[in-house]
């Protein structure tokens, strides 16, 4: 049984977590730091360290193998520096991993958030083992993606390749993506999308007890298990979009499984009509359409943190 940290990196707060693997996999303990974007990046990399070592002297100071560190945007995992996350300008080209191995006496890999978010999900769920062509889905505020293909992350020339959230959807759609583009999987199907459908529909005279103030992916949801048609009829709609990027990744990857991780995705059983009628529409070949199983992510709430420990043994496997 061997110990790792995982540290999952986000605009204003670092999430950590201690995890053991060998014959099983747990999770022992999980804590986070507050952190500034507007902090030096000399000084970030001290705050995260810090919490480190108190997360694992609060777990009886366990031998720790090695850490992996998630971060949003587009990471160099050869070289351990972050190119440039829009969330943490400060962090342009900062040599992160090999600051934190300094500070934490560790060795440390590096990768984009959603790239190890499918590594923990492919490495650690039960529900994936054997399993070499999987793409995770990460539904939040925004749509990340990740792609284990023929048993490899697939990241690209430049580390930046899967950015799954900005498939199209809607050629013609004018609804606005934080990209800057119009027509993402992401402006419909993250949660800024699902509000603007919801506030289309209680527009349009829908009886519905949702409120326009009350419109969260998890207020829909909630109605949605008290039997409100409308609010079942929104999620529905939202998989729709969903699943016409997923007919685009089950066309280009071939995946056996496509995994729906982050906080939307406690909403599967409303997103699957959608999704399944989408598929039927917009998939080519019945036989690789209907191999692909759809599931909800064996760690929906925890996949960042998980994945980033991912990190570390996708680069050092384990003897």
């Amino acid at each position: 049984m061997q110990s790792f940290i995982g540290i999952d990196i986000g605009g204003t707060s670092v999430k950590l977590g201690l995890i053991e693997y060998g014959e099983t996999f747990r999770v022992v303990k999980q804590s986070s730091v507050p952190t500034k974007p507007t902090d030096p990046p000399p000084l970030f990399a001290q705050t995260i360290a810090k919490g480190v070592k108190a997360l694992i002297a609060s777990a009886g100071s366990p031998k720790i193998t090695g850490a992996g560190v998630g971060c949003p945007g587009l990471i160099d995992p050869w070289k351990g520096i972050t190119r440039t996350s829009p969330n943490l300008p400060l962090l342009k080209d900062f040599p992160l991993r090999d600051q934190l191995s300094q500070l934490l006496n560790l060795p440390v890999e590096l990768q984009n958030d959603a790239n190890a978010a499918v590594l923990g999900e492919w490495i650690f769920s039960p529900n994936s083992k054997g399993v070499n062509n999987l793409i995770l889905l990460t539904l939040g505020t925004g749509i990340g993606g990740g792609v284990i293909c023929d048993g490899h992350l697939l990241v690209g020339a430049d580390n930046a390749a899967t950015e799954l959230g900005h498939l199209k959807a809607d050629y013609a759609s004018d609804y606005p993506c934080g990209c800057g583009r119009t027509g993402c999987v992401e402006a419909y199907v993250g949660s800024a999308g699902i509000n603007r459908t919801a506030q289309f529909m209680l527009k349009s005279g829908a009886k519905t007890s949702l409120t326009p103030d009350k419109l969260t992916t998890k207020d829909i949801s909630q109605a949605a298990d008290k039997g409100d048609p409308t609010a079942k009829q929104i999620l529905s709609r939202t998989g729709e979009y969903l699943g016409r990027g997923i007919a685009q990744l089950i066309e280009t990857f071939n995946p056996e499984k496509v995994v729906l991780g982050g906080g939307a995705s406690a909403a599967i059983g409303y997103l699957m009509p959608g999704i399944t009628t989408a598929l039927d529409q917009f998939s080519s070949f019945a036989f690789t359409r209907n191999r692909c199983k759809i599931e909800r992510s064996a760690f929906p709430d925890d996949i960042n943190v998980i994945g980033a420990a991912a990190t570390y043994l996708n680069s050092h496997p384990a003897k």
